[in-house]
């Protein structure tokens, strides 16, 4: 069985809170049982430096072979440091590599398109769990966390 864990967060790569602790261990462990499991998580600065065995990466295009969203988007391949748990970061630089935490500015305010940022996430979780994104990889169930997806 193949399980897509979206999420906002995932330890190691990226902890605000407790979100970030279940999304990190839950994929480990299901593995563990068997089932085929991968991790979608957003490229926040510093994340794709602490992933590794980074793949090349993968373009994700919309309709009609234009960008998917606001800007160039890519889904790159690695894994857990810990684990090993293969992890697809969403790569949209435009969104996700700026300064402060994953939800907010360095002065803790939220970055005003949140819902642009999140909503992408969840776009790109959509195609991905469809078999639309990454070719030969469809998933059988989806396991999202928080608001953000």
């Amino acid at each position: 069985m193949r399980v897509l864990v979206v999420a906002s967060e995932a330890y190691p790569l990226v902890k605000t809170g407790g979100l970030a602790d279940v999304a990190g261990a839950l994929p480990a462990a299901l593995e563990k049982r068997g089932l085929e499991v991968r991790v979608l998580l957003p490229a926040y600065p510093g994340v794709a430096d602490a992933a590794v065995d980074h793949g090349r990466p993968i373009s994700l295009t919309g309709p009609g072979g234009g960008p998917l969203g606001p800007a160039p988007a890519h889904l790159v391949p690695a894994r857990m440091p810990d684990s090993g748990v293969p992890v697809w970061l969403l790569d949209c630089p435009a969104l996700f590599d700026r300064p402060g935490g994953p939800y907010g500015d360095l002065l803790g305010y939220d970055h005003a398109d949140n819902y642009l940022r999140f909503a992408l996430l969840s776009r790109v979780a959509a195609l991905v769990a469809t078999g639309q994104a990454v070719p030969g990889w469809q998933a059988d169930v989806v396991h999202a966390s928080d608001w953000q997806t």
